[in-house]
């Protein structure tokens, strides 16, 4: 018996206790604002403008002139290879060079007694002394030499261009800076082999110089997300090794091709040129990761309500898969609490879009949210002392 009396007078007792308590509560008015969604990536921090060097011909580093973390300038020299082989073949090439225009002047005195004899012979054929077929001997050893004479000339010509390319050659011996700026890091080592190569083997790459006035973000935007962003897009960096340290820039560049890895989904690269980036210790390839707005401040203003004043419940019916849960607020109303559903849209950090379900001016529920958690439609509700203007508005 005692527990069927139990069973009977607790409940009604707590709902008795419930009903003459008020509960505090936090509220915010039904306002419109232009929300600034945003997309998150990951991606790391670089310099604007990085250079690494590679060889183009392949030799034995002689001297390196520069140590990493070195300011350098334009055409600065970095570093020498051995220049033995260019320089031997420049030599070779020299020799060809004499030995065609040795050529040529043979050719010469070749060709202009060719054209006296032919000028004799023709003079005698006109007084009978000599025959035809002697001067039509003539005429061809003249043509010949000719030919060999504009022989000897391209021969010229092409060792020329031989001695050329090898003095270029000697010239990619000596590694130079291609703008103002930092050494950043330096890859090989006196005495090692630079070798032309796409492979990644070592010594084929030499020196990165890099321009570190100005650093950037490169992220990785994923294709379900990359058609929202734009050129001039505001955007908040956040470096992994300065978790507090929001670094603020703005949408420079945006890929046109994607970047794919295997097993992973496509990645559109997006460059943010950052501005407040004073007094950061920067090493290039920071991770990092950067919120990117997707809206303006311009950009039309719609009825939002607060994130967390928002509830979702299942939906039984789950007629579609936009409709698999509903979702629902508390409206303040009178002091009581009302639950009220609604369509929402778009949304930020901070609040989302009201489609359909509340209106201007009226007062939603947005904490504490423990109490928001166990909140019940019909309960009685008391505003916290520093909203109450809210609520009078």
């Amino acid at each position: 018996m005692g527990a069927i009396v139990a069973l009977i007078v607790i409940p009604v007792t707590m709902k008795l206790s419930r009903g003459d308590t008020h509960k505090v509560v936090d509220v915010e008015g039904v306002t419109t604002r232009a929300l600034a969604p945003t997309i998150l990536a990951s991606g790391s921090l670089t310099y604007e403008s990085q250079v690494t060097l590679a060889p183009e011909v392949t030799g034995r580093v002689k001297e390196i002139l520069v140590a990493e973390g070195d300011q350098v300038t334009r055409d600065q020299l970095l570093m020498r290879l051995d220049p033995k082989a260019p320089q031997a073949a420049i030599e070779q090439s020299k020799a060809q060079v004499r030995q065609a225009r040795l050529r040529i002047e043979r050719g010469q005195v070749d060709f202009d007694a060719q054209v006296t004899k032919v000028k004799r012979y023709e003079a005698l054929k006109a007084t009978g002394m000599v025959d035809v077929n002697s001067l039509d001997a003539l005429v061809s050893s003249r043509d010949l030499a000719e030919v060999d004479l504009r022989t000897s000339r391209e021969q010229l010509s092409q060792a020329l261009a031989q001695l050329s390319e090898a003095e270029e050659q000697l010239a990619k011996t000596e590694i130079r800076s291609p703008l103002d700026g930092k050494v950043t890091a330096i890859y090989v080592k006196v005495g090692q082999t630079a070798v032309p190569s796409y492979s990644g083997i070592s010594g084929s790459t030499l020196v990165d110089v890099a321009d570190t006035t100005s650093i950037d973000a490169e992220i990785n935007v994923d294709e379900t997300d990359i058609a929202r962003v734009r050129v001039g897009a505001e955007a908040r960096v956040v470096p992994a090794a300065f978790p507090d340290k929001i670094l603020v820039g703005k949408v420079d560049q945006v890929a046109i091709a994607p970047r794919q890895q295997v097993g992973q989904n496509k990645s559109y690269p997006v460059r943010i040129r950052l501005t407040n980036t004073a007094g950061v210790i920067f090493h290039p390839g920071m991770s990092c990761r950067a919120e990117v707005l997707t809206a303006s401040q311009g950009d039309a203003k719609v009825l939002a309500v607060p994130v967390q004043a928002l509830r979702y419940e299942d939906n039984p019916e789950k007629s579609s898969s936009a409709e698999k849960s509903l979702a629902s607020v508390f409206v303040y109303d009178a002091g009581r609490a009302r639950k009220r559903s609604v369509t929402t849209g778009t949304a930020d950090d901070n609040h989302i879009a009201v489609i359909a379900g509340l209106k201007q001016g009226e007062q939603v529920i947005v904490g504490p949210a423990k109490t928001l958690l166990f909140l019940l439609d019909g309960d009685k509700l008391s505003v916290n002392v520093k909203n109450q203007t809210a609520v009078g508005k």
